[in-house]
């Protein structure tokens, strides 16, 4: 749905950009075949072998190609699978042991070409001399490869954290703006429920108010909070807008408690549970029904059905897409948006976080 989706807008986060792609290849390659000729040409003790000047720069071109590719493979593996800020020591020691090992597998792929292919023996000195040379190659592109993750990883962990001050900015004056006096408001509200007392479902219906109010207060100087807790508040916040709607609005929660212990971003279920019913009809001709479930044990799921509003509903300004900016800040994940068969979905990345 085209009004769901302009809060949607990708915070931009990328390693390489497209047009650096044939600039790398270019200079990989020629580094590559670079280093291979200068490699055969000093190594005469092989005097070449049987296979001549070609043979033994066909060998040098694919121990080094190996080592190239396979050295920027296991750096490029190494930065997405651990944090270089936070997980210093086990990347470290991942990249040294890995290389090393990856390094020991392609000399012996090439003592056995030697041996085979170019009909040369080599002494255990010139074995060892090759694993040498090999591991101060493979360290060298290695070095450059981390380097320049390193300077990426910075650069996105930067415009991460001015995009969460920037988010955080927005949702605080939102909350200023609309809490007025809290302490006014919560002695009125109670003393409304006094009022009603008479009245169940008005007295539920004014509790649930004072109660997403507190939570709202409660909640935002954090960066995160309980699942169990921000479940609570999104039924309050439903029950609410069901007595607005009555049948023509479903919500659907089906959430295992063994879940409960994990974070999610403050608002988070409220925020497009309230986007949902902002940009879709909800009418007995088209009822709006909204699943809130847990998937592969790895996200938290909202999804509803799609039929656009004709009249569009002005936004707040705090939606979706400070949802995606606080995601990246605290995991450096993305929260994954789909459209299809009729159906808006957004996947919330589960989280262990101090609290």
């Amino acid at each position: 749905m085209k009004n769901q989706q302009q809060e949607l807008n990708p915070f931009l986060n990328f390693l390489y950009p497209k047009k650096h792609f044939r600039r790398e290849y270019l200079i990989r390659y020629s580094g590559i075949l670079v280093i291979s000729l200068i490699s055969t040409w000093l190594e005469l003790d092989y005097h070449y072998g049987e296979g001549g000047f070609l043979g033994a720069f066909l060998v040098s071109f694919i121990r080094t190609a190996l080592i190239w590719n396979g050295s920027m493979q296991i750096i490029m593996y190494s930065v997405s699978r651990f944090s270089m800020f936070r997980e210093t020591l086990k990347i470290i020691v991942f990249q040294f042991t890995t290389l090393t090992v990856y390094v020991l597998l392609v000399e012996f792929g090439e003592m056995v070409m030697v041996k085979y292919f170019l009909k040369i023996n080599l002494t255990g000195t010139e074995k060892l001399a090759l694993v040498i040379v090999s591991l101060i190659l493979t360290f060298m592109i290695s070095s450059i490869y981390a380097s320049v993750s390193f300077f990426l990883q910075w650069k996105e962990n930067l415009l991460r954290s001015q995009a969460l001050e920037k988010a955080n900015l927005e949702a605080r004056y939102e909350t200023l703006r609309n809490q007025v006096n809290p302490h006014f408001l919560f002695n009125s509200l109670n003393t409304l429920v006094m009022l009603v007392n008479d009245n169940p479902v008005a007295t539920r219906y004014v509790e649930s108010i004072a109660e997403i109010m507190r939570y709202m207060l409660q909640s935002r100087d954090k960066e995160a909070v309980l699942v169990r807790d921000e479940l609570n508040i999104a039924r309050e916040y439903v029950f609410i807008q069901q007595n607005r709607f009555g049948e023509r609005l479903t919500v659907e929660f089906d959430i295992p408690e063994q879940y409960y212990h994990f974070a999610i971003a403050p608002l988070a279920l409220q925020m497009l549970l309230e986007n949902a019913i902002k940009h879709n009809v909800v009418s007995k001709e088209h009822p709006l029904l909204v699943r809130v479930y847990v998937e592969e044990n790895k996200f938290v799921v909202i999804e509803n059905s799609i039929k656009p509003k004709l009249d569009k509903d002005p936004s707040t300004g705090v939606g979706l897409e400070n949802i995606r900016n606080r995601y990246l800040y605290l995991t450096g994940k993305e929260i994954i948006i789909k459209q299809e068969n009729g159906i808006f979905m957004v996947r919330l990345p589960l989280f262990e976080k101090p609290l």
